[in-house]
């Protein structure tokens, strides 16, 4: 009797499709696609969704995704259905690999249909996804204790879409740290993730991977001070290797300056670009020029061929304004990130002071800093 309790615990805890988990990739765009096809090339069950029905149908004719680069090989895929319902039934983890201006959407739909059991992580959740996915799902009353609502602190691939279902991988980087809203849910989150991606490690909580999100540092101030070589240029230049010389560094690095200065108002330390290139790709240099310069990855990356691109209409509504709106709630000067924001808010024609995420859509902005700390423990709901 003993014998057979132990085996129905133990087969309780198996995944959907045996010892591995099954994933619902969100998302077939240059990550969507890169993620889904890092999955089905491991033998992983994974659907995709996105809501793009041309996208849908040119994956459904293709049945997978050819990946080229670190990786190679055609990715097959489980399911490929434009019912968002359908796609993420019955899988264990879904990740979503969408620009951040969308998580909002999304978390409106899983919160209509995520299941007992299932695990959410947002690829990366730039500044604040996982605590307004958390906020979305609290006020519908749908928070669990078996739902894991997490985010990444950037995202795993360096990728590229070469067509509707072809990808290249240039890299994957060596370390990405990962995080519950609830952050005693860690362990159990790591354990689910690393069954597919060895790469993922556990941060402290979701304070850190928010304000550990390094992309918006390369982003927006990268595009807006190469603005004239890419309106001219069309983008003919590399991004990172050509893109960020001596002077664009050395502005980074006050931008970067202010984001660290707001990880200590709350109580948390963030490494530095120049460090995080170090733990991600193993960079070295002098300054952050130098690191960059020695970024192998970065290499063959060529600049988007207009400044309408996610570098700024994702990364600065969603990543620069909340790390400002946190920063203003606990009385640090962002005039450094303040002006990249200004300066796109003109170049664009939007406001997005007004479009990007805060503390209010986080849940926080009622809250002290002794409440954000239990909030992201999970000491409180």
């Amino acid at each position: 009797m003993a014998d057979k309790l132990r085996d129905e615990i133990n087969g309780n805890k198996k995944h959907a499709t045996g010892d591995k988990p099954s994933f619902c990739v969100i998302g077939a765009g240059n990550g969507g696609l890169a993620m889904a096809g890092y999955l089905a090339l491991h033998d992983f069950s994974v659907n995709i969704w996105t809501r793009d029905k041309d996208k849908m149908e040119a994956l459904a004719a293709a049945r997978g995704i050819e990946v080229e680069g670190k990786l190679k090989g055609f990715g097959e895929l489980n399911k490929i259905d434009v019912d968002f319902k359908k796609s993420i039934e019955n899988v264990d983890i879904i990740m979503v690999a969408i620009p951040a201006n969308g998580h909002k959407e999304i978390g409106q739909k899983l919160v209509k249909y995520v299941k007992p059991g299932q695990t959410i992580v947002l690829n990366p959740g730039r500044t604040g996804g996982a605590l307004e996915l958390y906020n979305i799902f609290r006020k519908e009353g749908k928070i669990r204790e078996d739902i894991i609502f997490a985010e990444a602190q950037t995202f795993l691939f360096v990728a590229r879409k070469l067509g509707v279902h072809k990808v290249k991988i240039f890299d994957i980087k060596r370390s990405v740290p990962v995080s519950a809203v609830r952050s005693y849910k860690n362990p159990e989150l790591i354990n689910k993730l690393r069954i597919a991606f060895q790469q993922f490690t556990p941060a402290s909580d979701v304070l850190h991977t928010s304000l550990g999100n390094i992309a918006v540092m390369f982003h927006p101030c990268v595009m807006l001070l190469n603005t004239g070589w890419v309106e001219s240029d069309h983008g003919n230049f590399e991004y990172y290797l050509e893109g960020i010389s001596p002077g664009v560094a050395k502005v980074l690095e006050y931008i970067d300056m202010e984001r660290i200065k707001i990880a200590e108002a709350v109580g948390i330390r963030v490494p530095s670009l120049k460090d995080w290139l170090y733990f991600s790709y193993g960079s070295t240099g002098s300054d952050l020029y130098e690191a960059v310069q020695t970024t192998s990855a970065y290499k063959g990356i060529m600049a988007p061929s207009t400044t309408h691109h996610r570098y700024i209409l994702e990364d600065v509504p969603m990543s620069l304004v909340p790390m400002s709106s946190l920063g203003h709630k606990f009385g640090i000067d962002t005039k450094y990130i303040d002006s990249i924001i200004n300066i796109a808010c003109c170049q664009q024609e939007r406001n997005f002071w007004s479009e990007g995420r805060t503390v209010e859509d986080m849940g926080i902005k009622n809250f002290d800093l002794k409440l954000i700390r239990r909030l992201v423990a999970g000491e409180i709901v």
